[in-house]
């Protein structure tokens, strides 16, 4: 064993200091790379709460148990489970607030044509998705008193097209 010692202390000797500070160096810049991607994947998305949720609390990417556009609180399942629809992106609503007096139903009307365009863009939700087999609409939406004390927020969900479950995570977080 003293032999297996000496080797290893006599090997590590014969290296010229160059080359030894070197080999440090490169050790110490893998080790720090190795844990700058082990941080960057950890911090990347949000880990998403399951359970019962306040409508304006729900993150892109939460798979929702129920499938109604207006109600207060949402169950949040795991996206392995069978769910009606996913949330999967944010939808700024803010426009001129005398666009949204004139219809009660105008913001709501404006985010479900920002979710949709979404949806028809590929944003936000995984590549190979077929658009026509989903649909894209707001939930959450403000109401006219909410989105004039700042709110002007909405969530986008999809949904099957045949009103059929969604087994499986259809989010993508854009980079």
């Amino acid at each position: 064993m003293t032999d297996a010692v000496e080797t290893r202390s006599s090997w590590w000797s014969a290296l010229p200091r160059w080359a030894r500070i070197g080999l440090i160096a490169f050790v110490a810049i893998v080790v720090a790379l190795a844990a700058l991607v082990i941080a960057r994947v950890a911090t990347r998305d949000p880990a998403i709460p399951l359970g019962v949720t306040a409508a304006e609390d729900l993150l892109p990417g939460s798979c929702l148990a129920e499938s109604g556009t207006e109600l207060d609180e949402y169950t949040v399942v795991a996206c392995d489970v069978a769910h009606p629809q996913q949330v999967f992106a944010i939808a700024e609503l803010e426009l001129a607030p005398s666009v949204y007096t004139l219809v009660d139903e105008a913001i709501g009307t404006f985010g479900d044509e920002v979710c949709s365009r979404y949806l028809e863009y590929r944003l936000f939700v995984i590549a190979g998705l077929e658009k026509n087999d989903y649909e894209a609409y707001a939930i959450a939406v403000p109401t006219p008193d909410d989105y004039a004390a700042g709110r002007t927020e909405a969530l986008c969900a999809i949904a099957a097209a045949s009103g059929g479950p969604i087994t499986g995570d259809l989010y993508r977080a854009m980079p």
